[in-house]
């Protein structure tokens, strides 16, 4: 069945059709043309760059029972190149984020006057749960315009709130898992469904969704693109919010939200594969897919 998008070619192999099982796609053939795509992009740094000039991102993740949600994005963030991180967390829980992630800075997420102008791009969802404060920090991210990732509860948010979506800043990026997409939309296990569902969404309001599963799917206004690393032992707690922090890193840097998105699945895809390949997928979890972030680029950026 073809899909949605009036005259405009997909940049995924010219692609026409969607399957309804993206499990019947060649796995090989996706995995070389994502490669492809993802190269094309990487950026090299200024042999000049400091922390002034490589992007600011900001975390705002976590609360009680869920700081490794916090510790797991901005420690991702951090690995992906940009030059400072801050994250927004309980006041109650600063001395934990600087004894994880020493390198980054931390904010109150109680905050009156969170500094959203200071940042170059922001996540928010990981693990906030969705308590009033919770939907009060979602609000305000929204409404700075800035750059921005949602995931997780910050999903579940939006799928109470609904008439927030329409607020959502121009290029956006939602990052809903299976359970989240069918909460922000509805139950389903079609994928070419699932599919041209997010087409007509992402067209509408002018955002991106990024379907994170076995074969990760971006769709923008204009496109969509297929990727093809990852693994099932990826399929495990945190291994999400590795990704939100990611993507929040690769916006403060200067990347498109096509582009970040392009290159931040298959950044994260392929560091899950080499800690699949080190610790195999039963037994590997999200903070080994951390430790191959570096691997990975530098694996991408040198062929």
């Amino acid at each position: 069945m073809p899909v949605s998008f009036q005259g405009t070619a997909f940049n995924w192999m010219m692609m026409t059709e969607i399957p309804h099982d993206l499990r019947k796609l060649d796995r090989v053939e996706v995995f070389n043309t994502s490669t492809l795509e993802a190269k094309k992009r990487i950026k090299s740094f200024d042999s000049f760059a400091h922390k002034g000039t490589r992007g600011h991102a900001a975390v705002a993740a976590g609360t009680n029972g869920m700081m490794g949600a916090a510790i797991l994005a901005s420690s991702a963030c951090m690995r992906s190149g940009c030059g400072k991180t801050t994250a927004i967390v309980p006041s109650s829980y600063f001395s934990l984020i600087h004894f994880s992630v020493p390198e980054a800075l931390v904010w109150d997420r109680e905050s009156e006057n969170i500094p959203f102008d200071a940042f170059n791009a922001l996540a928010v969802g990981p693990g906030i749960g969705s308590s009033a404060s919770s939907k009060k920090l979602l609000n305000l991210a929204i409404s700075s315009q800035k750059p921005l990732v949602i995931d997780a509860d910050g999903l579940n948010i939006l799928a109470e709130q609904k008439d927030w979506i329409e607020k959502l800043p121009k290029d956006c990026i939602l990052t809903p898992h299976h359970g989240e997409w069918e909460r922000l939309f509805f139950k389903t296990n079609d994928d070419y469904l699932k599919i041209n569902t997010s087409i007509d969404f992402c067209k509408r309001l002018n955002v991106n969704v990024l379907i994170k599963g076995h074969y990760s799917v971006l769709v923008t206004p204009s496109d969509i693109y297929i990727n093809g690393t990852g693994n099932a032992g990826m399929g495990k707690a945190g291994a999400g919010d590795v990704l939100t922090g990611l993507l929040a890193s690769l916006l403060a840097q200067g990347y498109t939200p096509e582009d970040a998105g392009i290159l931040g699945m298959y950044i994260h895809g392929l560091a899950g594969d080499f800690a699949r390949d080190k610790w195999g997928e039963d037994y590997m979890n999200a903070t080994d897919i951390i430790h191959y972030l570096s691997a990975a680029f530098q694996s991408l950026r040198n062929g």
